[in-house]
C-alpha cells in the first residue's frame, strides 16, 4: 500500500508539473503602436490578421513574420476577419468603412457600412455574405463583394459583434443596450433576450448552432439555447469581458477580460485555467488556434499572445 501510495504521488505530482509547464507563452507578436481591437487567424491556420486603434493591419505568416503592415483606415481598425477560403480579409473601422482586400494584400473594395463606425464583421461560413454592425445601432447584410441587401434594425445601441450560425440560416447580435437578438437571415427576429446588467460585448453560435454564448460589461458571459434559457453562467472575471468564443468542438469558452486576463472554461461553468495572472494590461479579444493548440489573445500593450493550451 505504501509503494502504490508513493506511485500515485509521483504520477499526480508530474501531472501537475506537465500541466504547468503548458501553460506559458509560446509566442509573441509585436507590430502596432497602439491598442489592438480585433484579432482572427485564418481559416487554414496559415495567417495571423489584427487591427489597432493606430489605424494599421498588420498580417503575419505562420513564422510570425509581417507581410502586411499598412494604415488601412483613417481611424482606429475595430474588427478582422477571413473568407472561409483564407483568400480574402476585411478590416472595420472607425471611419464609417469596412474594407475587403485578396490574401496579397490588393484592396478590392471600400464599403460605406455605418454611420458611425463600423464595430463588428463577419463572413458567412459558405463565404457568400458579409455581416456588419456598429456605431448606428444597425446590422446590416452584404454579397461577398460588398453589395447591400438587407439591415436588421431594432437595437438602441452599437452592435458589438454580430456573428452567422454555422448553416448561415440565423445571425446573432450583441448590443451595448443589454441586450442581444437573433435573426432569421431574411430579416425576421426570433428573439431579443434581456439578462445582462450591462451591455452585451460579445455573441457567437457554438459549432453545432444549438447553443450561444454572450459576453457582458457585467463581467460574466452566459451559454444559452436559441429559445434564450440560460444554461450556464461563467462568473470569475472581475473586469468587463470583451470577448467569448467557443472552442472547435464545442467543448471549451475562451474570455478575454479588461481584468487583465483570460480565461479557459468548460462549457459546464468549471474554470480550467487563468492566463495572465500577473499581467497588468487589459486583454481584448481572444480566440482559439486554429490547431486547438493555443489561447490567442490581444492587449492594450499592443501585442498578441498564444498561451499553450493545458
Amino acid at each position: 500500500m505504501k509503494n502504490h501510495n508513493l506511485l500515485l504521488f509521483f504520477i499526480l505530482a508530474l501531472q501537475a508539473t506537465l500541466y504547468s509547464q503548458t501553460c506559458v507563452i509560446a509566442k509573441t507578436l509585436e507590430g502596432h503602436s497602439e491598442t489592438i481591437y480585433g484579432i482572427a487567424q485564418s481559416p487554414n491556420g496559415k495567417y495571423m490578421l489584427s487591427g489597432s486603434d493606430d489605424k494599421k493591419a498588420i498580417l503575419w505568416n505562420e513564422k510570425g513574420e509581417i507581410i502586411f503592415d499598412k494604415v488601412v483606415h483613417e481611424r482606429s481598425v475595430n474588427d478582422v476577419t477571413f473568407s472561409p477560403d483564407s483568400q480574402r480579409f476585411i478590416t472595420a473601422g472607425s471611419d464609417e468603412t469596412f474594407i475587403i482586400w485578396t490574401i496579397d494584400g490588393t484592396k478590392i473594395k471600400t464599403v460605406f457600412a455605418d454611420k458611425t463606425y463600423v464595430k463588428t464583421v463577419a463572413y458567412s461560413n459558405d463565404g457568400k455574405f458579409i455581416l456588419s454592425g456598429g456605431g448606428d445601432n444597425i446590422a446590416k447584410l452584404w454579397t461577398a463583394d460588398g453589395e447591400f441587401i438587407r439591415a436588421f434594425k431594432g437595437h438602441t445601441c452599437t452592435i458589438y459583434q454580430a456573428s452567422f450560425s454555422p448553416d448561415d440560416k440565423l445571425i446573432v447580435l450583441a448590443s451595448c443596450d443589454k441586450t442581444f437578438s437573433i435573426w432569421d437571415i431574411n430579416g425576421e427576429k426570433k428573439n431579443t433576450v434581456v439578462h445582462h446588467t450591462n451591455g452585451v460585448t460579445a455573441a457567437s453560435f457554438s459549432p453545432n448552432g444549438e447553443n450561444i454564448i454572450t459576453a457582458s460589461f457585467d463581467k460574466t458571459a452566459v451559454l444559452w439555447n436559441l429559445k434564450g434559457k440560460l444554461l450556464t453562467t461563467f462568473k470569475g472575471h472581475t473586469g468587463d469581458i470583451n470577448q467569448a468564443e467557443f472552442s472547435a468542438d464545442g467543448q471549451y469558452i475562451l474570455t478575454a477580460s479588461a481584468d487583465a486576463t483570460a480565461k479557459l472554461w468548460k462549457v459546464d461553468g468549471t474554470l480550467i485555467k487563468t492566463f495572465g495572472e500577473n499581467n497588468k494590461v487589459d486583454y481584448t479579444s481572444a480566440t482559439f488556434s486554429k490547431s486547438g493548440k493555443f489561447a490567442i489573445v490581444s492587449s492594450k500593450d499592443h501585442k498578441i499572445t498564444f498561451w499553450n493550451l493545458p
